[in-house]
């Protein structure tokens, strides 16, 4: 084997750093388990492991079943036989409660799950070879539409500005297909339009009237009609004909019978909201109050009122696009008018003047909230509003690289005063969580915790995007600065430019006064 003399000096190494995996969004993670999985820096003698561990219940290894290979074998071949020779569903062997491990993966990861993402240890008398793989999620019937939809509704975040598959940032938030709540807002019953031109022969308004008892429909067809009219606006007869595969003349005689009349919500009336005029000022304020938390999207049927179960009415805090409520909603936040203004004001001037939402003139901006293009006139998406940034997600190009602070952040463009740069991201933590990693943030002296409001913070430690990397300055040198937006009902973190900045800049950040620098001066 040839040696090869390495001549000249070596390449300097990489300061420290802590690596984690990438992400977009905020992760909803709450509070890390009870038990620890490991014990940090077990081979760090300065390392305090008494104390850290007095802030736990146990250690993880120590309790029954966790992680216990055999106890997941002996399951899963259970669960094979038990298909196989009685014809028993994953499901209805987890509604038994026999076994100690949930086979279906839920709001945890069920056996199936977890032994597709380890190591298969043969055994003797195993069936595994010979048995088809155990299913994870039964596949609903062809002609189940209920069940097909709220299949997607579990896979996928039914958020207007998330949209995402397994999303993890609204996790929680589970939507059922209700027949008791309206799907579409303020609508209790659905609404037959009439048709006005003929879609085809079949069209009703070509066909003589018939009574429903000359159509013959399966009880399966009628469910997926009253699914159907239960998810959609008012519609023509002929575009439910297309949806469900009917004639239209007979759609228009089944679906003013299969829909379903719901139960309206309690009426409002004068005992509601207080007739006070400050009221409006206060739910229509200038500033979202600094202690404010954001509460899940409301869903109920009737006004959104204190006493009508509205959980928006009871935090105090507007109705977002997200909402089970309509866009006429009294709790809506109003918007603003700014771009109308801007370009009444500047209609002769220069085209990059007419910039609307710049300033603290935009009622949106100034309640530190972006625009709601649903009720900001006129703010699409695709114009030139500067209180948007976050929601259209175009930050500029960045770089991590090594700097005089060990790795740091640097600009792969150039950008303007007010740009957006990046977002912060990370793990969205309870206080508790965050008082037990500070643990460890204090012995690697080096933290990444950003304080979102008065109960969680954005943690980018164990995941995170390179705005981790963004090092410290004193004001006077800080180039980039911080805002925490409501954005759709929900606070994110935006770093913005602070003055105009050329390609290469470093990006530094005053972390406050509540972040313990050494040397911060210096």
């Amino acid at each position: 084997m040839a040696t090869v003399a390495a001549t000249g000096a070596l390449p300097a190494p990489y300061p420290r750093y802590e690596s984690c995996p990438p992400i977009n969004n905020n992760i909803l993670l709450g509070d890390d388990s009870n038990y620890l999985p490991f014990m940090p820096f077990a081979d760090d003698p300065t390392f305090d492991y008494h104390d850290y561990l007095a802030d736990h219940k146990g250690l993880a290894w120590q309790e029954g079943g966790y992680r216990d290979s055999d106890v997941l074998a002996i399951v899963l071949e259970t669960a094979r036989r038990l298909q196989r020779e009685h014809g028993m569903s994953m499901e209805t062997i987890d509604k038994t409660g026999i076994l100690p491990l949930t086979l279906c993966t839920t709001s945890v990861w069920g056996a199936i799950w977890t032994e597709k993402m380890s190591d298969r240890i043969p055994w003797p008398g195993s069936s595994r070879a010979s048995a088809p793989a155990l299913s994870d999620i039964t596949p609903p019937a062809a002609d189940d539409l209920k069940t097909r939809l709220q299949d997607y509704l579990t896979l996928w975040c039914p958020r207007l500005e998330c949209l995402q598959g397994h999303c993890f940032t609204h996790a929680t938030e589970q939507h059922n297909i209700d027949f008791a709540v309206p799907a579409v807002p303020g609508q209790e019953r659905f609404r037959l339009q009439s048709a006005q031109t003929p879609c085809g022969n079949d069209c009703t308004l070509r066909h003589r009237p018939i009574h429903e008892r000359d159509v013959a429909w399966s009880d399966a067809d009628l469910e997926e009609l009253r699914v159907i009219c239960h998810i959609a606006p008012p519609t023509t007869p002929c575009e439910l004909a297309r949806l469900c595969h009917k004639p239209c003349f007979e759609v228009a005689v089944v679906a003013p019978r299969v829909s379903i009349k719901r139960k309206k919500g309690r009426p409002k009336d004068k005992h509601d909201e207080p007739q006070d005029p400050q009221y409006e000022r206060h739910l229509y304020g200038t500033e979202v109050p600094p202690h404010f938390i954001p509460n899940k999207p409301c869903n109920h049927p009737g006004p959104c009122i204190h006493n009508g179960g509205c959980a928006c009415a009871a935090n105090a805090a507007h109705c977002s696009r997200s909402c089970g409520c309509s866009a006429l909603c009294a709790r809506r936040w109003k918007g603003c008018k700014c771009a109308t203004m801007v370009v009444k004001q500047h209609k002769r001037g220069p085209r990059e003047l007419m910039q609307p939402c710049s300033t603290d003139y935009c009622p949106c901006r100034k309640a530190k909230r972006e625009c709601d293009p649903e009720v900001c006139a006129p703010c699409p998406e695709d114009s030139s509003c500067r209180n948007m940034q976050l929601q259209r997600g175009v930050p500029k190009r960045v770089e991590v690289k090594q700097s005089k602070h060990g790795m740091g952040l640097f600009l792969a463009e150039a950008v303007h005063e007010c740009d957006l740069i990046i977002e912060y991201v990370g793990e969205l933590i309870y206080e508790a969580t965050f008082q037990t990693r500070n643990e460890l943030s204090q012995h690697l002296g080096r933290n990444y915790v950003f304080g979102l409001n008065d109960q969680i913070s954005v943690d980018s430690t164990r995941a995170g995007n390179p705005a981790r990397f963004i090092n410290h300055a004193p004001a006077r040198r800080a180039n980039v600065e911080v805002s925490i937006l409501l954005v759709d009902g929900e606070q994110r973190i935006g770093v913005y430019a602070k003055r105009q900045m050329a390609p290469g800049t470093e990006l530094l950040l005053d972390y406050g006064p509540e972040f313990p620098i050494t040397g911060a001066e210096s």
